[in-house]
């Protein structure tokens, strides 16, 4: 028996092997299957997709054997290795390299063995795929060719299965580095908030006692802190709302009537915007999650309009799917190249709003990500004749009733 040398890389061969992780891997049927479609090609009894390690060959798939792995001095496929094309033995019994291996004088009395390289993106062999038989026999080109077919496909699965693998790893780091940032954001926000109000309120308090007589320079300083803190309560608390978004889907479903939120929004909004209404009596949903979405999108259409009466349609609509909530407005609507991003956390395309106001670009980032959380949405889009149409889309009832009670079954 004449074991085969290593591979003249074998340092860099054995990394490139361990960086598909499949070493002791569990049976996969897609593997199976490549094997015994080798066997049924090649007409062989045996057949396996062995991977060559340090010491031992192991093998991930195989047909017609019981072992899991063998050494690596009696391996076959420790030679084919080292091959360009198909290695091929016709008859093992006179091959002065095998003719003594445990695997032909044994129990397996192997007799011929044909085994084409499994080649790693970096172009390195990381085993074969191999068929077996116990009697000697020749091998046909077209048998080869078909060898190589398979072995090319074999490595598509090594290939699929590595990207699945970097793919999970990097939505694991994602995922922990996002919730690293939400527990840090609860922890600011937390500690913030008060003294934010705090000094906004003993702002105001000095800036309202008229016993201090505070020349003008200084109630200027003073304003200006007061136009700072209030800047900076509005954003905590929007980044508060957004990080805990959750809150808004413990609300229980409910059947609301419409047409007193209707006079709600047509009582806040009445000498800024002239709204038409197009909604049925009443919709199926979160009350305060309800009037949430169409108070922002009305809230943003007031601000941002250029003439003092902004015109606001509302439409509601119900589908096998759920409700489709659409509002129109011809105000200033938000510039095409924006739409992208309008909806990002933080964008916003203007400092202030045409009242002075800060603008932080929270709100259409909390609706969005509050609707995703039960598979509803929000899209943005350029009105035919100016202005901004926003399309949100709630998910059917029986859908979130469902969902609210797996949620429910999952805490016990």
């Amino acid at each position: 028996m004449i074991p085969a040398k290593k591979h003249e890389q074998e340092a860099a061969r054995l990394a490139a092997l361990d960086s598909y992780n499949i070493l002791d891997s569990l049976p996969e049927q897609d593997y199976e299957d490549l094997v015994n479609l080798a066997s049924k090609i090649c007409g062989t009894p045996m057949s396996i997709i062995s991977l060559v390690d340090t010491d031992r060959q192991w093998f991930k798939a195989k047909k017609g054997l019981e072992a899991e792995e063998t050494h690596r001095d009696l391996a076959f496929c420790a030679h084919a290795i080292l091959q360009d094309e198909v290695f091929v033995v016709e008859d093992a019994k006179k091959d002065e390299r095998f003719w003594d291996n445990p695997l032909v004088t044994g129990p397996l009395n192997l007799g011929f063995y044909a085994g084409v390289p499994l080649l790693g993106k970096e172009g390195l062999p990381l085993g074969t795929l191999c068929v077996l038989d116990e009697k000697p026999r020749t091998f046909s080109e077209e048998e080869k060719q078909a060898l190589e077919i398979l072995g090319r496909q074999v490595i598509r699965l090594f290939e699929l299965r590595k990207k699945q693998r970097e793919v999970e790893e990097a939505l694991a780091k994602e995922q922990k580095r996002h919730a690293e940032l939400e527990r840090f954001a609860r922890v600011a926000l937390k500690d913030l908030r008060t003294p934010m109000r705090n000094i906004a309120s003993v702002t105001r308090l000095l800036l309202a006692d008229g016993k201090l007589a505070l020349p003008d320079t200084k109630r200027q300083m003073m304003e200006k802190v007061l136009q700072s803190a209030d800047r900076l309560k509005s954003m905590l608390e929007g980044l508060w709302n957004y990080n805990h978004a959750d809150k808004y889907l413990e609300e229980d479903l409910k059947d609301i009537p419409l047409l007193p939120m209707q006079q709600h929004f047509q009582l806040a909004y009445g000498q800024k915007a002239h709204l038409e209404w197009n909604m049925p009596p009443s919709l199926y949903y979160r009350p305060k999650l309800f009037k949430l979405l169409v108070d922002e999108v009305i809230d943003n259409s007031c601000r941002f309009a250029q003439q003092d009466m902004v015109w606001i349609n509302i439409n509601l609509s119900e589908t096998s799917r759920g409700y489709h909530l659409t509002i129109t407005d011809n105000g200033a609507g938000i510039a095409a190249q924006a739409l992208p991003q309008a909806k990002e956390l933080f964008f916003s395309e203007k400092d202030k709003d045409k009242n002075g106001q800060p603008c932080h670009g929270i709100g259409l980032a909390l609706i969005e990500k509050v609707l995703q959380k039960e598979g509803g949405s929000i899209q943005l889009s350029e009105a035919p004749k100016g202005g901004l149409i926003v399309d949100i889309k709630i998910p059917h009832p029986d859908i979130l009733t469902e969902l609210g009670a797996s949620a429910k079954s999952d805490q016990f």
